[in-house]
């Protein structure tokens, strides 16, 4: 009697993995198909070019105040005291 509860726990464990694994597939399959939809949309593409964008900006920015930190740095040291 013993031999079939442990048989039957044992089946039953085979069976909750196999379905776990089954559940786990399933998941990934919808989060790349989901992904790929995302990542083929018009508004995800608008956003990329917004994104893109804006970084430009930023370190054309960046830039300019790099060179006048220069140039002030510059003029400072070159000023006697």
């Amino acid at each position: 009697m013993e031999q079939e509860n442990n048989k039957e726990a044992e089946n039953k464990k085979e069976n909750d993995q196999g379905k776990k694994e089954n559940w786990i597939d399933k998941a990934e399959k919808f989060i790349d198909e989901t992904s790929e939809k995302i990542h083929k949309s018009d508004a995800y593409k608008k956003a990329d070019q917004s994104m893109e964008k804006a970084t430009k900006k930023i370190f054309r920015k960046a830039g300019r105040w790099w060179g006048k930190t220069e140039r002030y740095l510059k003029n400072q040291s070159g000023v006697k005291k």
